[in-house]
């Protein structure tokens, strides 16, 4: 079984490694609407908004949008598909225990499912998860899912905080956009998990999720909002990030994550 889903991840990746990663400004338009809206806040950043029925994409700071930058807390995403493809853990809700040791956020120093960690974001949970999980088969999967810029590196600590992986906004929405499709080659159930973990709010007609990152917290770095709008049927994957400087400018990553999608008519 998991030979098999190792050889559909490369075919996977064969058929798409032709795609060019930047986006050309015959590819985008730029929102100034999204614009003042980082002016105003004084923040330097980039946001993208996908709509994956039209295959267009609009926002703010093209040069941004192309650039990499670690994944930090938004690769929870990738990493929680691997970790439950390969086994590393059964289910959402299978327990692993704690392997001790001081952790920056007192939260996640306890026994606790994926479920959880995925919601606090744990660190540490998501080590041992990468070790279970082992090098080649990271290396593999993170290669086969065209994951920024494929580079893992030799170390299973937190390199999605402090190492070589890299993404661009452009490439957070276009993952994306194949996850809410089903068009990942892992069983569709596995992905519909996945995705109502990020459910953060819903109203008539439309569902929000989500998942943040911040990237040598709580330190100053670079900040991440991704995730996806489904309204009336269709949807529309974005990517924002921001520089960091202190602890209190996190807090813009949603609400102006959220001020751009109700300045581009969809909130």
């Amino acid at each position: 079984m998991m030979k098999t889903l190792i050889v559909m991840l490369l075919l996977v990746a064969t058929a798409a490694s032709a795609a060019e990663r930047d986006v050309s400004t015959a590819d985008w338009h730029e929102s100034a609407a999204v614009a003042a809206l980082f002016q105003d806040a004084g923040v330097e950043g980039a946001f993208v908004l996908f709509d994956v029925t039209e295959q267009n994409m609009q926002g703010f700071n093209l040069r941004r949008a192309n650039q990499r930058y670690a994944p930090s807390g938004t690769f929870n995403i990738a990493h929680t598909l691997i970790g439950l493809s390969t086994g590393a853990v059964a289910s959402l809700d299978e327990v692993v225990t704690y392997r001790g040791g001081d952790q920056r956020v007192d939260a996640w120093e306890r026994d606790m499912s994926l479920r959880e960690a995925f919601t606090l974001a744990n660190d540490a949970f998501y080590q041992t998860m990468a070790r279970e999980i082992g090098p080649s088969q990271m290396q593999q999967h993170i290669s086969a899912l065209i994951y920024g810029n494929r580079e893992f590196g030799s170390t299973l600590d937190p390199f999605w905080e402090e190492g070589i992986l890299h993404i661009s906004a452009v490439e957070q929405v276009r993952f994306l956009s194949l996850l809410v499709r089903d068009a990942l080659p892992y069983p569709r159930e596995l992905l519909s998990t996945v995705r109502e973990l990020m459910l953060l709010e819903s109203g008539e007609n439309w569902q929000l999720y989500g998942d943040t990152g911040w990237e040598n917290a709580p330190e100053a770095g670079v900040g991440w909002w991704i995730g996806w709008l489904q309204k009336d049927g269709r949807w529309y994957t974005f990517a924002l990030n921001m520089d960091i400087e202190e602890p209190a400018d996190a807090n813009e990553r949603l609400s102006l994550g959220k001020a751009s999608l109700q300045a581009l008519g969809l909130l």
